[in-house]
């Protein structure tokens, strides 16, 4: 495997680490009670209320977490994941600003690997890529390098902002696919919510990158699509407030860009395979949105399917096992398994 070499704003101590395992709730549960009862005992209280003792549970459950947690973290940039895996932070995808950053998560497994690029919900408004760490280890999982972003938000940051970062983190995969020991190839964009909507949006339109990004030299487009529970038409969420903060207005005021900005609009031919995945119950982002995707996307002969869940917006699709195990199968069978030479043949480390 090819060695990254990282900015100098990144610590660089990354080499060959193989991870173990975080204590779960369960295990420090477990080992709170154990030291709380020897600690009861060992001061030898005879008729011990029940206070005494809850109170020497919590005591022994801080003291055993304290114990646990005290190496879960490495060095800055690297961290532990799944046994057999690693993941490295912080990593910058735009040169001029410090917080449009990824965290790689990576099997330690021959590459070239495919990916996955993860995008967040949260309204465009809030949220970060914590909220993706799920799909992060399930990817990791299934042989899959995970990309795990963040990226500038509304209000203070409107539409396209966050498209063009998401295009941008693309492009910085595909220019250091070699040095990523990633297939520029079998790249796929996958997000939830808001996160879904930028991914459809990002997969439809990678002629919207920014002119000056590093995209003007490395096309932008992806493989495949993952979308859960994406507003797919904006225009249908027009009187929402997070819709307004992000895009700038109403659907009377700005019209034009409530169009562009929907992703039910771009879906064509060109679109890659997509896999769409949303509760029924969804009050906040109706199952229409994706009904309606995944109908428009059929009639232009694109590769698409719907998997639908008894849940909720985040009950249920967020958070189930089966639309995550769905997608992955929807990936391995719509990425090539063969792999032409890496876009940067010549590269070998991170820009």
């Amino acid at each position: 495997m090819v060695e990254i070499f990282f900015p100098s704003s990144i610590d660089p101590t990354v080499s060959g680490m193989i991870a173990t395992p975080s204590p779960g709730i369960s295990t420090l549960l477990f080992l709170g009670l154990i030291t709380g009862l020897v600690r009861g005992r060992t001061r030898r209280l005879k008729r011990p209320s029940f206070l005494g003792v809850a109170a020497h549970i919590s005591l022994g459950i801080l003291v055993a977490g304290s114990a646990a947690c005290s190496g879960m973290r490495t060095p800055h940039g690297t961290d532990p994941g799944h046994p057999g895996s690693e993941i490295r932070r912080d990593l910058p995808y735009h040169k001029d600003d410090p917080h449009r950053v990824l965290d790689l998560h990576r099997p330690q497994a021959d590459g070239p690997l495919p990916a996955v690029i993860l995008v967040h919900g949260g309204s465009w408004a809030r949220g970060n890529r914590s909220r993706m760490e799920r799909v992060a280890d399930k990817a990791v999982e299934r042989g899959y390098a995970a990309l795990n972003i963040e990226y500038r938000l509304a209000p203070e940051h409107r539409y396209p902002a966050q498209l063009i970062d998401v295009l941008d983190a693309v492009c910085w995969v595909r220019a250091n696919s070699e040095a990523l020991d990633i297939d520029p190839d079998r790249i796929a964009l996958w997000g939830y919510s808001a996160g879904g909507h930028l991914s459809l949006l990002a997969a439809a339109r990678p002629d919207l990158a920014a002119a000056d990004s590093r995209c003007a030299d490395v096309p932008a487009t992806v493989q495949a699509c993952v979308a859960g529970a994406g507003p797919s038409d904006l225009r249908l969420l027009g009187g929402a407030r997070p819709v307004q903060a992000f895009l700038g207005g109403s659907p009377e005021e700005i019209p034009l860009i409530y169009e562009e900005a929907s992703p039910l609009v771009a879906a064509d031919s060109d679109f890659p395979p997509t896999f769409l995945y949303h509760g029924r119950d969804d009050w906040i982002v109706n199952v229409e949105h994706s009904r309606r995707m995944r109908d428009a996307l059929g009639a232009a002969g694109v590769s698409v399917e719907l998997f639908e869940t008894g849940g909720g917006h985040i009950s249920g699709a967020r958070f189930e096992v089966e639309p995550l195990d769905r997608a992955f199968d929807f990936l391995d069978r719509s990425l090539p398994k063969t792999s032409p030479p890496a876009l940067a043949a010549e590269a070998t480390e991170v820009e």
